[in-house]
């Protein structure tokens, strides 16, 4: 459901993804013609689910949007979300992609710890059960100094007792299963409540065992049977009005008998390694203390401390195909985030404007380990500090102006070489009111990215060197647009568009050498040109009475302007990703306390690849599902849906894809896949 008021509450977000400005000025006296009286909001009772609010600067879904998905995989989560795509079929290989860049690209952060890490180039640095999370704020590209992140953030915040204790209890408890046919089984048991008047607790376990899964195709993959589990302790501390500190630790494990390369095709590890599996542990241990003040005065503040730490631990002693000798053992890498973040905003007067300023600043340290079975290989680190002041200026009524500066210092210590960088930069939005239901807006954000840390787990380290003319990548992020939104008595109308330019001047990228290394080879990592994204995302929504209905387009196209190639990815693919057309029906029957819903998602053929290497294909996927909660029981949920209907042989286009050594990689995603599953809240 896309519609901002829906059957669960009359949730408005703060913002909605924007018009193209150029057609949003076309149609303005139209607009400015409807009554302004009808878009008052219906006062609908809001109802307590198990679900996701997911937000995004170019889109809205609701929370029975994504809880109805029954998701295992982030991609459950933020497919629907024009501009985003999630990659990898593998539990250990989740990637978040946004307008082609990925999540080493992007400020991801779960219950405010950084879970920034550069693990291994075939597993992913994600490691999040998507079953706990509470919401998702997905910032499409980077337009504020509060992210330091080229393409954008992702900010999870996971469940606590006061999101799921009804009215009048002070304990509960919630028991749930699930069965997809293609092919896993799940559970979870969360226990939650008030300790006291001032102190809440949770407790929350769950599992998840997948077996080889089919694809469109009919064929098993082999090498993703295995098991996730994940365990969330969270307390909560509210001594007086306005003030919460809130204590969380989360551990997360993934273990199984895995291929060696999980984020390629079953066939493509046969053909490379045979059918050796090697046993596999990813594990990810975050905790956190937070504050939070907000008082609903003119003064609101937030702070947090954290530590994530992630480990893969893989036995690699039985492979013998391109491996050094020394790397035939049990192998673990480390990546540690150590950091403080603390952000104050205030609303004060002055020259007759309001003003709401936002101070921030921040301290990460990222510590990098290998070991290859007794022998230290990896020990590097990398300090980041960053202090930023940003003022949202109400000039007038309808026209306010955000200018903003930040300062960020980047302290790099590592086997590649030691060096520091900074800079300061800016940004500066625009937005005008042309009506209570439309606003135009534009930007530009200043952009910075230092040389990070290379992969932890990779064996290449001391045969890689920076370039002696590195420099850090820089940029500037530009965007405009507009959205709008009316009720017509019954009907309710969005529309939504931004346009967007992405320019990265001296884009990072490896270059092998054979002369390295006493002829060796290596690595170098250089700058390789200037790269230029540019697109849009635009979507409209329509709703009547139980009916919800949303489509949206989303395009982005990538090129190296100095190499006159198209822009390449973490592995030598094309970056872009094909344009990607979704549509989302809903309708719920209050009566018999039913929801039922079609997803559908139409992906065009990608061709802006390299001379010689194959377009990434088109491919279209339907969903279906159907929600009941029983009026008369509004405790049990039950829930049936189908993903892939039709049994579609697709890849995600921020997948791997192409081939290397003769064997297709194409990461296909699995076919049809039959999900039931039913909750129960004590």
């Amino acid at each position: 459901m896309s519609a901002d008021l829906n059957r669960r509450g009359a949730r408005i977000p703060h913002y909605l993804s924007p018009l193209s400005l150029a057609v949003a000025v076309a149609f303005s006296p139209v607009l400015m013609a409807a009554d302004d009286d009808s878009s008052d909001e219906l006062a609908l009772p809001t109802m307590q689910v198990w679900g996701t609010q997911v937000s995004s600067s170019s889109e809205f879904l609701s929370d029975q949007d994504i809880s109805i998905k029954q998701a295992d995989h982030l991609s459950d989560l933020l497919r629907d979300i024009p501009g985003v795509d999630v990659g990898g079929t593998h539990s250990v290989t989740q990637r978040i992609n946004i307008r082609g860049l990925n999540e080493t690209d992007l400020d991801i952060r779960l219950d405010g710890a950084s879970q920034y890490a550069s693990m291994f180039h075939h597993i992913g640095n994600l490691t999040l059960n998507p079953d706990i999370i509470q919401m998702a704020d997905v910032q499409v590209g980077n337009n504020s100094v509060r992210s330091a992140a080229v393409g954008g953030s992702v900010s999870f915040e996971t469940k606590n007792a006061l999101d799921l204790l009804r009215a009048g209890e002070d304990f509960g408890m919630r028991v749930y299963g699930g069965y997809g046919s293609n092919a896993y089984h799940q559970g979870s048991v969360t226990a939650y409540g008030r300790l006291s008047d001032k102190v809440d607790a949770m407790v929350y376990g769950y599992t998840i065992d997948r077996d080889n899964f089919d694809d469109g195709d009919g064929q098993q993959t082999f090498g993703s049977d295995g098991t996730v589990s994940d365990i969330l302790v969270k307390f909560g501390v509210e001594p007086s009005f306005g003030h919460r500190f809130e204590l969380s630790h989360d551990h997360y494990r993934d273990k199984g008998d895995y291929s060696p390369r999980p984020d390629m095709a079953g066939s493509a590890n046969a053909g490379l390694s045979g059918d050796l599996e090697l046993p596999t542990e990813y594990t990810r241990d975050t905790t956190t203390l937070r504050y939070q003040y907000d008082a609903g005065g003119s003064t609101s503040a937030n702070a947090t401390l954290y530590r994530n730490a992630m480990e893969l631990n893989r036995d690699e002693s039985q492979i013998t195909i391109r491996w050094p000798a020394n790397r035939l053992s049990d192998n673990t890498a480390e990546a540690e985030n150590l950091g403080a973040t603390l952000e104050l905003t205030s609303l004060t007067e002055l020259a007759g404007m309001q003003h709401e300023v936002t101070y921030g600043t921040l301290y990460n340290r990222q510590e990098s380990r290998a070991q290859y079975g007794n022998d230290p290989w990896i020990d590097e680190n990398a300090i980041t500090t960053a202090g930023y002041v940003e003022d949202r200026i109400s000039l007038t009524d309808r026209l306010t102006v955000t200018p903003g500066v930040r300062y960020d210092h980047f302290e790099r210590n590592a086997e590649t070489g030691s060096d520091t960088f900074d800079e300061v930069t800016w940004a500066l939005g625009l937005e005008f009111a042309v009506n209570q239901n439309l606003t135009l807006f534009a930007s530009a954000r200043e952009l910075f990215k230092p040389p990070q840390l290379l992969e932890t787990f990779v064996y290449y380290q001391n045969g890689t060197i920076l370039a002696d003319d590195i420099k850090a990548q820089t940029g500037l992020n530009k965007e405009i647009g507009a959205r709008y939104q009316q009720q017509f008595g019954e009907h309710r109308i969005n529309a939504n568009l931004t346009l967007f330019q992405t320019d990265l001047d001296d884009y990072f990228a490896n270059t092998y050498d054979g002369t390295l290394n006493s002829g060796a080879g290596g690595y170098i990592i250089g700058n390789n040109g200037d790269v230029e994204i540019e697109g849009f995302e635009a979507s409209v929504g329509y709703g009547i009475g139980e009916f919800n209905s949303r489509l949206s387009y989303a395009k982005s196209d990538a090129d190296n302007k100095t190499n006159n190639t198209p822009a390449l990815d973490y592995n030598g693919r094309s970056m872009d990703v094909g344009d990607s057309i979704a549509l989302n029906l809903s309708y719920y029957f209050p009566a018999v306390g039913v929801e039922t819903g079609w997803n559908s998602q139409w992906v065009l053929t990608e061709d802006n690849v390299m001379p010689g290497t194959p377009d990434k294909d088109s491919y279209n996927v339907h969903s279906v599902y159907a929600q009941w909660v029983p009026p008369q029981a509004d405790r049990l949920t039950l829930t049936l849906g189908v993903d892939n209907l039709f049994d579609e042989q697709y890849y995600s286009h921020a997948s791997r894809t192409g081939v290397a050594r003769g064997f297709e990689l194409d990461d296909y995603e699995p076919g049809r896949n039959i999900k039931v599953s039913a909750a129960y809240q004590f």
